[in-house]
């Protein structure tokens, strides 16, 4: 009976201790944030996590706060460019607590908060938007395209103003969809087609020169290797002429020895399976004619045949 009385007070005395560390103890996880309150007034701001120690309640209270990085995604809005052209944009927004008692002291809730951002974010862009062209969202120079510079500027002026207001931090901004009104779509893609048909005509005129001067340069070097080719052959032609000329030398000194070895030449030069109707005084078979005469060859008499006897 000792035993289990003493058991039951062990129990119960560990149960009264549980029950002090939880008034008097609470614990902040790495993705919260707390703020301390004394009689509903904010006292302290816990950003770091690990176990803390308060007053019990009534006389100190504890709210919670979630500062993990949410995304808010706004409706499409439409904006005014510089140029007096209807922009539709959508903007999403990565935002976390940063300042509990801030946040407390003037939103309060995740809900609310949203609806602060999407009011900064919409007039944060409006007159961002406002000082830019069309050209700057929508084109195809690079020169004009200035898409990040503008979600940049309307992050900077999103971020400070919401840190300063509310007590939140802006991670990122990001412009998530863009459109436009039937009519202004209309004009953008007839100033694209503008635009490619001016760089086309440009492209061409770039090719036709370019194609003229290689047309230019080709007929130069043709010009060139021409005259080159000619200068040449008539070198050739020279030397040829020259080399003949002592030939003819030798074939003036002896006419008929130069007829008869043109003929040799021709007769060996005939090729193929052409058949010819000759006669032995066309040239060069007049060397098949009996009456032929050899160039330089003495004079054979023919013979007389013998009287028979009889």
């Amino acid at each position: 009976m000792k035993r289990r009385g003493l058991f039951t007070m062990l129990v119960a005395t560990l149960l009264v201790a549980t029950l002090l560390i939880f008034l008097v103890a609470f614990q902040v996880r790495i993705n919260e944030t707390a703020i301390v309150f004394t009689f509903r007034r904010a006292t302290r701001t816990i950003t770091q996590p690990g176990l803390y120690w308060k007053l019990p309640y009534p006389i100190q209270t504890v709210t919670k706060y979630d500062k993990r990085v949410r995304v808010y995604e706004g409706k499409f809005q439409e904006y005014l460019t510089k140029d007096q052209h209807n922009l539709i944009v959508t903007l999403a927004v990565g935002w976390s607590i940063a300042e509990p008692a801030r946040f407390e002291e003037k939103v309060g809730t995740a809900r609310a908060a949203e609806d602060r951002l999407a009011a900064l974010v919409g007039g944060s862009a409006n007159a961002i938007v406002n000082s830019y062209d069309l050209a700057n969202f929508i084109t195809t120079t690079a020169q004009e395209f200035k898409y990040p510079q503008i979600e940049a500027e309307i992050f900077t002026a999103v971020q400070d103003e919401a840190l300063k207001q509310y007590g939140l931090k802006v991670a990122f901004l990001h412009i998530t969809r863009l459109g436009l009104p039937e009519d202004v779509t209309e004009k953008v893609f007839a100033r694209i087609r503008e635009e490619r048909e001016s760089k086309a005509k440009a492209l061409r005129a770039e090719g036709d020169s370019e194609a003229e001067s290689i047309r230019a340069e080709a007929d130069r070097q043709r010009s060139d290797i021409l005259s080159k080719a000619e200068a040449e052959a008539r070198v050739i032609r020279g030397e040829g002429d020259r080399t003949a000329s002592k030939h003819y030398a030798v074939f003036k000194r002896d006419p008929e020895l130069a007829e008869f070895l043109r003929n040799l030449e021709a007769i060996r030069r005939l090729k193929g399976r052409t058949t010819y109707i000759l006669t032995p005084e066309t040239p060069p078979y007049t060397l098949l004619s009996p009456k032929l005469k050899i160039p330089g060859a003495a004079e054979t008499k023919t013979p007389t045949p013998a009287p028979s006897s009889k």
